[in-house]
């Protein structure tokens, strides 16, 4: 087995950089679900869901691995049970992304016309405070070499002020179609209002799950 020290090389986030990696892979494949799914190209969704379970499971291997091989003992800048928890966090976004290419496959459903933009501009959303999530890890270096402090510190901690706004932003309109789809309840079939419901529910908790990888970041740097 490798020494820690060879795992995480000079700095022992090293891995969760990499991890972040695997993780954002998965998210990138939002975009082309989202496509598959407005073209009704429901073998296409499939393609694509298929995808992201694939790079899921490698970013669970990758998790298990990192935690396996971080002993009680290693020595870090941050407390262990944090490292370990945004460890988990990061983790999260792409067990959410797998729920969310799940959801699309419950059932070939039809956008209704009145929430295509709105579903779409809530997908981008999330996007965007994805990037954000893996933009602030990519930053633990740079914090690491200046203790968490100083001029570095202040652009982090205005990433993770950005990433809480845009996730509030995400909740006004998760509501907002939450109500389009309400109002044409008697409209759908249960079956399509479940999987609707389903799908902003779901981009509502991958914008959560982004925002919280903001949150230990900030608490790594509070101290």
């Amino acid at each position: 087995m490798r020494s820690i020290a060879g795992l995480f090389g000079r700095s022992p986030f090293k891995l969760l950089e990499q991890h972040m990696d695997k993780v954002r892979s998965a998210m990138n494949e939002v975009p082309s679900l989202f496509d598959a799914l407005y073209a009704e190209d429901y073998a296409k969704v499939k393609e694509v869901s298929n995808n992201i379970l694939k790079l899921e499971h490698e970013a669970d291997i990758l998790k298990n691995d990192i935690r396996s091989q971080t002993p009680n003992s290693l020595f870090m800048p941050v407390d262990r049970r944090d490292f370990l928890s945004l460890l988990s966090s990061q983790d999260d976004i792409a067990d959410t992304v797998e729920d969310l290419s799940i959801v699309l496959r419950f059932k070939n459903v039809v956008i209704p016309a009145p929430i295509k933009p709105m579903l779409m501009e809530l997908a981008n959303h999330v996007m965007d405070i994805g990037d954000l999530a893996y933009n602030i890890v990519q930053e633990l270096d740079n914090l690491m070499e200046v203790s968490f402090g100083g001029a570095e510190a202040d652009v982090v901690l205005k990433m993770v002020d950005t990433i809480s706004t845009r996730e509030w932003e995400a909740d006004k309109l998760q509501f907002k179609i939450t109500k389009e789809i309400y109002a044409m309840e008697d409209d759908l079939s249960k079956g399509d209002f479940f999987v609707l419901m389903e799908i902003v529910r779901t981009l509502g908790s991958l914008a959560d799950k982004c925002e919280k990888v903001g949150k230990i970041l900030r608490m790594f740097i509070s101290g």
